[in-house]
């Protein structure tokens, strides 16, 4: 491991850089993450492959290929290209969504972002951390093979981030939802979106919101097919729905320990970048908060 992630930093921040330079973007979530991490961390300036790993050590932050990202997302104006990310927190902890939007805002070196979507999974389903399917979002419409001769109502209640995560959930999810509003606020995110409720946990936080999310992602990897009655919240409220195949765990934290020991992954959050015009993905690539266990977040 390169010698900067020491105990002379309580709190790091990681970025992979443009993963699609590493011919690692089209693969499974979790592996895209755990890869990235391992190129980042492990780099070896000798080899031919070597990646430019900058330190900023005021901050502690490792990132890599921090000068090719920028180019990438220069070499159109900012009226040309789509910034979305995605959140994946398992902790309750406001502080780590300011920081990962303040780590995403600066190290893409932009003023806005035009959606972040928040994953919030408390209680992780040990079915769903466990998938390790492919991350493209497609179409609400369309349904998974597994949904053929499938019990669906008794799959959906298996799931249902309401049954798992309860009243207390919920509240947390607000209060986490609140923290992302600041910056809708501040039109430093143009649009919010959520990830995985069930319709009612989604009418709840969408009812409790000062700003209403925009978009709502559901697993299909989790409940086969999406659900009736989210669908219908959605399409009265005007809330795009997609599909995805994320893990509740991005990346367990015995995989995290292997690259940077002593350290726990406190969020983590993947960004996209797309030409508008041409709707192709010009960069991708993650970022992750970690921190010395007892480190206030």
């Amino acid at each position: 491991m390169i010698p900067t992630i020491t105990r002379n930093y309580q709190n790091v921040v990681i970025s992979t850089g443009n993963i699609i330079n590493n011919e690692l973007g089209q693969r499974k979530s979790n592996e895209e993450l755990y890869d990235g991490l391992k190129i980042t961390l492990h780099n070896d300036p000798k080899s031919e492959s070597s990646v430019v790993v900058e330190i900023d050590k005021l901050h502690g932050r490792v990132l890599c290929a921090t000068q090719e990202l920028n180019s990438k997302l220069t070499e159109n104006g900012r009226n040309e290209i789509s910034i979305g990310a995605k959140i994946f927190l398992n902790k309750n902890s406001t502080e780590c969504i300011n920081q990962a939007v303040e780590a995403l805002l600066n190290i893409l070196n932009v003023t806005h972002v035009d959606n972040v979507v928040l994953a919030y999974h408390p209680n992780v389903s040990a079915v769903a951390s466990a998938t390790t399917v492919a991350t493209t979002a497609t179409s609400a419409s369309v349904k998974s093979p597994c949904s053929e001769g499938s019990d669906s109502s008794v799959n959906d209640a298996a799931n249902s981030w309401s049954a798992r995560n309860g009243a207390q959930g919920i509240a947390e999810l607000k209060l986490l939802y609140k923290a992302l509003e600041q910056y809708a606020d501040k039109q430093q995110i143009k649009q919010l979106g959520i990830a995985d409720l069930d319709a009612l946990a989604l009418a709840e936080l969408y009812q409790s919101a000062k700003v209403a999310p925009t978009i709502a992602q559901v697993n299909l990897a989790a409940c086969c097919v999406v659900p009736a009655e989210l669908q219908e919240f959605c399409r009265d409220h005007e809330l795009v729905l997609n599909t995805h195949s994320d893990p509740e765990l991005l990346l367990p934290e015995e995989q995290f320990s292997c690259l940077a020991p002593g350290y726990s992954i406190d969020w983590s959050l993947r960004y996209q970048v797309h030409v508008r015009c041409r709707g192709v993905l010009t960069a991708k690539g993650y970022i992750v908060g970690a921190s010395q266990p007892g480190a206030n977040n």
